[in-house]
């Protein structure tokens, strides 16, 4: 019981992986408004939202049978940038982009806040400081989850493209995303100045 306990919450991260990839495969072949109707869509969103909230179980498993690993904690978010970060790519290309709202910039920033806090990440734990996730980092992870399937919803399963208060959600969870993505660089920035700080203080 014990052995499955410490290999448990990596088999579910890595079954997220295996989720991401049947949803890749799914955006792949979605085109806006499908004639043939919008089963495929309403697969794709059911599959990511079974990879998303399989984050939230594996986290929960690892601490509560305090069996977080070096590997884990690795493996984890880099299966989560995979699976939103691919999403978002998806909903910015076409033939989805025109109707998705998620425009490529926004991809940009996405990609480009990951490089920079996980960069700072780096520095901050090979300086033997600790750099976990805040509160702002959780937001960032919750609205872009939240983003990926309201956008491809609003893309390609009617009614829901057609309705305009669906619509005024899907633009407004979207920027809530880009702009709590943006944000969330700054108490990244500010932490690691004081984590370097005082790992360099305690030399």
């Amino acid at each position: 019981m014990s052995e499955l306990r410490r290999i448990l919450p990596n088999a579910i991260t890595l079954g997220r992986l295996a989720l991401a990839l049947v949803f890749f495969v799914m955006m792949a072949r979605l085109e806006p408004h499908d004639a043939e109707g919008p089963g495929a869509a309403w697969f794709a969103v059911g599959v990511f939202v079974v990879a998303a909230l399989s984050d939230v179980l594996d986290g929960f498993l690892a601490r509560r049978w305090n069996v977080v690993t070096g590997l884990g904690r690795v493996l984890d978010p880099a299966v989560d940038k995979i699976l939103v970060i691919g999403g978002l790519i998806y909903l910015a290309s076409e033939p989805l982009a025109p109707t998705s709202g998620v425009a490529p910039w926004m991809v940009v920033l996405v990609v480009g806040r990951e490089f920079l806090v996980t960069s700072i990440r780096a520095v901050v734990e090979s300086s033997g400081g600790r750099f976990g996730a805040d509160w702002t980092g959780k937001s960032k992870m919750f609205l872009q989850c939240v983003a990926v399937p309201i956008a491809l919803g609003q893309s390609a399963i009617e009614p829901l493209s057609e309705s305009p208060q669906y619509r005024l959600l899907a633009t407004s969870v979207i920027w809530a995303m880009v702009v709590v993505t943006a944000l969330s660089v700054l108490p990244a920035i500010v932490r690691g100045r004081r984590a370097l700080s005082t790992s360099g203080a305690r030399r």
